[in-house]
Order: structure tokens, then C-alpha cells, then sequence
């Protein structure tokens, strides 16, 4: 099943396929997916991992800090309501480790929450995108060096 959207209520990860896309790829990237629904994380890894990216994914703010400082993203996708912290919580200690300094990290929600979105913006991260999330956002952030 071929989908430009991501929603975090998709359950059927097995037969999804990256869309294919006219432009070049972008160069191989570490790429972390921080999302406390399993299947939206998976989904995510299988989309990054088709475009022959390198994809951990962390289901909560510990898991996602551990993963982090021995992976060292170039990219973290980072949902902002996760079970154990805020989302914008977990980008500031991200931002903390200089080995991440040049890390972008953006924050993925499914709330219009203005006051959430200023608070993950203010602790470092680059957007916020609210899902759903077409494939091709995620390309062209990703290949947007």
C-alpha cells in the first residue's frame, strides 16, 4: 500500500512502500523517529529506511535520549505528546549534547496547540509539523541541506 500520509490511527505497516519520487535522492542521513505510537514509528522507519536512510525510532522520552546519544541523528522527528515528557522537553536535552549541535530536529503533533508549538520551537526545533504529514514533506526536508 503506497500513502503520502502518515496518521497515527494507521495500523498496516507490512506492505507499506515509499512513494517513489522524480527528484534525486537525498544522500544517506541518521534519522531518528521519536513517536509513542508504535505503528506511526514503525511506518515512519519503513518510509526513511525505503529512501535508504539509516532509522532508529524511540516510543518514549527516555528511550529517545539513550538512542540519541549513541546513534547521533542528523534528522529527529520528535512527536511532542509522548507518555513520559513534552516533546519540547526532550529537544532542549537533545540540544544540550554538542554532539547534536547541528542536528534538526522537528516536532510533530497532532494538536493545532499554538502554546505547544511556540514551546518546541523555543527549546530548538527547526518547524513543527502537524499531522498529518505528507511523504513528501518529509523528503524535502530531509534532502533541504
Amino acid at each position: 500500500m503506497a500513502t503520502s500520509q502518515f496518521r497515527a490511527s494507521d495500523t498496516n505497516v507490512s506492505n507499506l512502500q515509499p512513494r517513489k519520487s522524480s527528484q534525486p535522492a537525498a544522500p544517506p542521513r541518521r534519522i531518528l523517529v521519536v513517536e509513542d505510537n508504535i505503528d506511526a514509528a514503525r511506518m515512519l522507519a519503513v518510509l526513511f529506511s525505503g529512501m535508504g536512510h539509516r532509522v532508529e525510532y524511540a516510543i518514549n522520552a527516555i528511550v529517545a535520549l539513550d538512542v540519541a546519544h549513541r546513534f547521533l541523528p542528523e534528522f529527529v522527528f520528535l512527536d511532542l505528546k509522548l507518555p513520559d515528557a513534552h516533546g519540547a522537553d526532550v529537544a532542549r536535552q537533545l540540544r544540550r549534547n554538542p554532539q547534536l549541535a547541528g542536528a534538526r530536529i522537528y516536532a510533530i503533533t497532532a494538536s493545532n496547540d499554538e502554546a505547544d508549538q511556540k514551546r518546541a520551537l523555543a527549546a530548538g526545533c527547526e518547524a513543527v509539523l502537524v499531522k498529518p504529514v505528507e511523504a513528501k514533506v518529509f523528503e524535502t526536508l530531509i534532502a533541504g541541506d
